[in-house]
C-alpha cells in the first residue's frame, strides 16, 4: 500500500510540474509540436534552394509601407519542406522569402500563399498555431546545436485584415515591440504578404557587410478555418527543430543588390 500511495504522489508531483511550465493564454495551450493528420493531398514536388542570399545596399533600402514593390525581382527561397502537414500543396500553403540589408539592418519580405489567410489572434509565445510566419538568423557560421548570441529566432503573426501595421512581433518566443522595428501585413484572396524591417543590433549588436556568410531557416505557419496548426512548412530543416538547433539551418551570403 505504502508503494502505490507513493507512485501516486510521484505522478502527480510530475504533472504539476509539466502543466506549471505552459504558457497560460486566452486559448487552451497546447505543447508544441502539435501534429495534425497526413490530408494526403499533394501537387507538386518541393523546391529546395542551396543557399540564402541577402542583398546588400546602403543607397536603396525598403520603406516599410505595405507596398512591396521594392521586393520585385529578386531572388529568394521557398518554404515548400513540409514538416508536417501531408504532402505539399502550393494552394494549400507555399512560402516565399526574401532578405536585405544595409549593415545595420535586416529587411525581410515573404509573399505566402493560403487558401484561408485568418487573422492570427493568439498571444505571441502560442502565436505559432495560427497563420503567420517565422525567420531564423546567424552570423555565426561554425557548426553548433544550442543559440549564440547571434542567433535570432523571429515569429510574425498579422492581426488584422484592415490596418496593416497591426503584426504582433516575438523574438526568441518572447513578444518585442520597439519603434526601430517596423513590421506591415497586407492580406488578399489568396493569402497575405508580410514586409519587416528589423535592427541588427537586436540580433545581439552584429553588422553585415558584403560577401559574409549568414546562416538562416525560413517558416510558414498555417493554420485553417483558423483553428490549430495544420501545415508547417521550411525552407531547409525537414524536422521541427530550428526554433531550438541552429545547426538545423541552411546556409547564405551577403551579396550586392542587383541595379
Amino acid at each position: 500500500m505504502k508503494k502505490v500511495i507513493l507512485a501516486t504522489g510521484v505522478l502527480a508531483l510530475s504533472v504539476l510540474a509539466f502543466t506549471s511550465c505552459l504558457t497560460v493564454n486566452a486559448k487552451k495551450t497546447v505543447a508544441a509540436p502539435y501534429v495534425p493528420e497526413d490530408d494526403g493531398q499533394g501537387d507538386i514536388e518541393a523546391t529546395i534552394e542551396k543557399s540564402a542570399l541577402v542583398y546588400y545596399s546602403t543607397t536603396s533600402v525598403p520603406e516599410i509601407d505595405g507596398n512591396f514593390d521594392e521586393w520585385a525581382g529578386l531572388e529568394g527561397v521557398h518554404s515548400r519542406r513540409v514538416v508536417y502537414g501531408g504532402k505539399f500543396n502550393s494552394t494549400n500553403a507555399d512560402g516565399f522569402f526574401v532578405c536585405r540589408t544595409d549593415g545595420n539592418n535586416l529587411y525581410v519580405y515573404a509573399k505566402v500563399t493560403d487558401n484561408d489567410p485568418t487573422e492570427n489572434t493568439y498571444e505571441i509565445p502560442q502565436a505559432w498555431r495560427g497563420d503567420g510566419v517565422e525567420f531564423f538568423f546567424g552570423t555565426e557560421t561554425g557548426n553548433h546545436t544550442t543559440f549564440k548570441d547571434s542567433d535570432v529566432r523571429v515569429r510574425i503573426a498579422p492581426r488584422s485584415k484592415t490596418d496593416k501595421f497591426a503584426v504582433g512581433v516575438g523574438l526568441n518566443d518572447s513578444e518585442i515591440k520597439s519603434s526601430d522595428i517596423e513590421v506591415a501585413a497586407v492580406y488578399n484572396s489568396t493569402g497575405y504578404q508580410v514586409e519587416g524591417k528589423f535592427p541588427l543590433d537586436v540580433f545581439g549588436g552584429k553588422t553585415l557587410k558584403l560577401n559574409q556568410k549568414i546562416r538562416a531557416d525560413f517558416q510558414v505557419n498555417d493554420a485553417d478555418k483558423g483553428k490549430e496548426r495544420t501545415v508547417l512548412l521550411h525552407w531547409n530543416s525537414p524536422n521541427d527543430n530550428t526554433y531550438a538547433d541552429p545547426s538545423s539551418w541552411g546556409n547564405g551570403k551577403v551579396v550586392a543588390l542587383p541595379e
